[in-house]
């Protein structure tokens, strides 16, 4: 197990309980969210260069993702994140298959 991967299990235990219904549109907005501040590596007023920022971002992303692969009944957890790259976009390509964007400024919808 890489370090990456038990920081990312770790943070996938603060989860609290999951309704699949109901959190599906929580959890693709929360992913878009994070998505988009992955994407921009950096909050407001953060330092671009501090790798704990950086990090907390990937992680951040990565348990939005897994959470909303989960209420798809797309099969991940953070022990396939060895390669966070490769598995980042194994999950982005099935959730694009089922319709879903990620990208930000999409509609929080979910197909049907």
């Amino acid at each position: 197990m890489s370090m990456y991967t038990h920081l990312l299990g770790v943070a996938c235990g603060w989860r609290g309980p999951r309704d699949q219904i109901r959190a599906t549109p929580v959890a693709l907005a929360e992913a878009r969210r994070c998505r988009g501040e992955l994407r921009a590596r950096l909050p407001p007023g953060l330092d671009p260069d501090t790798v704990p920022v950086v990090l907390a971002l990937e992680i951040g992303y990565d348990v939005a993702l897994i959470k909303l692969a989960e209420t798809m009944g797309v099969p991940t957890d953070p022990s396939r994140f060895e390669q966070p790259e490769r598995e980042r976009r194994r999950l982005e390509e099935e959730l694009a298959a089922m319709g879903i964007v990620l990208e930000d400024g999409h509609e929080a919808e979910i197909p049907a």
